[in-house]
């Protein structure tokens, strides 16, 4: 059995317990990507209630590709002196910082051009446009500034975004990808550009703490099948990250796009243990054939679903999202049995 409230160590650091805030984007910096106060004390609540670990939201690594209007930015040095504020304000309590870099790729709002492998959209009413040689090699390079900036800001890690049909998951998915060339085709082409940017930032910032967040499922028509996820991942540890973020991609709710191929009542046995939706039983597919740490994630709201997580023994590490944003205390409430306290998330 599982006890998430006792340490971990990979990657030099060792984490006080296994909880995890993953990361979730609030649009709360400024129109140019600065860290405001209002960022600030949201996550350094949140790192007071005890959490081992804190991930800081989708942080752009180029301001043309961002998420929303008030993404926190890492694509310019200027953002540095308010992310060094921000990862003070969370490591002062105990949690270790990192914070996730991203490409918008095919999703993204108001975005002039909508980048990915193929011509293949995401978004209804957008047009995907196919990124080339020469600019995917820039996109690697923006990712190894947005590590160092992380590093100069004082976050002990960074997480790589390649899950949620961002850039990187565009091109490790087999819906959005058709390319005929080097980045395209089979699982190992498909994940060449994660690879490729994993080896540079390791080049340059030696053993700085990595973790990379994958779609290790896909419920959408040619998207990642579980056999692949797995392969994914091993191909990913191999590259030399140091822990593995496992998402996936099952409701349609926050994907109206993408071509289904199962909802609630015909999905596969291996997903029905935990809530729709929830990524937890895929983080437990992944596990058994790796050797870094997993985290786990998906619509944990009490601590009924954190004391089942225990007991399955899912995962290394378990991520809490709403029902951290619900009541930022939630850990803390747990380690202490006060879990009856815990404030839920309303829908």
């Amino acid at each position: 059995m599982l006890d998430l409230s006792q340490p971990i160590e990979f990657a030099n650091l060792t984490f006080k317990n296994r909880y995890v805030l993953p990361p979730m984007v609030r649009n709360l910096a400024t129109e140019e990507g600065l860290v405001t106060n209002e960022v600030i004390r949201h996550y350094e609540e949140i790192s007071k209630g005890q959490v081992g670990m804190i991930i800081v939201e989708a942080a752009a690594i180029t301001w043309e590709h961002r998420i929303m209007s008030k993404n926190i930015g890492i694509h310019d040095d200027k953002c540095i002196p308010g992310l060094k504020k921000l990862a003070e304000a969370i490591n002062r309590h105990g949690a270790k910082s990192f914070i996730q870099i991203n490409h918008s790729g095919l999703k993204g709002l108001q975005k002039e051009r909508y980048l990915g492998p193929s011509d293949i959209p995401v978004l209804k009413n957008t047009v995907a446009e196919p990124i080339s040689v020469d600019e995917i090699e820039l996109v690697k390079q923006l990712f190894v500034d947005a590590a160092r900036r992380a590093q100069e800001a004082g976050f002990h890690g960074v997480e790589i975004h390649g899950a949620h049909y961002y850039l990187l998951s565009d091109f490790l998915s087999s819906y959005t990808n058709r390319r005929k060339d080097d980045y395209g085709g089979s699982t190992e082409n498909k994940a060449r550009l994660s690879v490729d940017i994993i080896k540079m930032i390791r080049e340059v910032l030696g053993d700085y703490p990595l973790v990379f967040r994958m779609n290790g499922f896909e419920n959408v028509v040619d998207g990642v099948t579980m056999e692949e996820g797995i392969e994914i991942a091993k191909i990913i540890e191999r590259a030399g990250i140091d822990c593995l973020h496992i998402s996936c991609v099952v409701d349609a709710t926050y994907n109206p796009g993408l071509p289904f191929i199962f909802d609630e009542k015909t999905q596969p046995d291996f997903l029905r243990d935990y809530p729709y939706d929830s990524c937890i039983p895929v983080a437990g597919m992944i596990k058994p054939h790796v050797k870094v740490p997993v985290i786990g994630v998906g619509e944990v709201r009490g601590e009924d679903l954190v004391r089942r997580f225990e007991k399955d023994d899912v995962s290394d590490m378990l991520g809490i999202g709403r029902g951290l944003l619900a009541d930022p205390y939630f850990v803390q409430k747990i380690l202490e049995g006060r879990g009856e306290d815990i404030i839920p998330w309303k829908d």
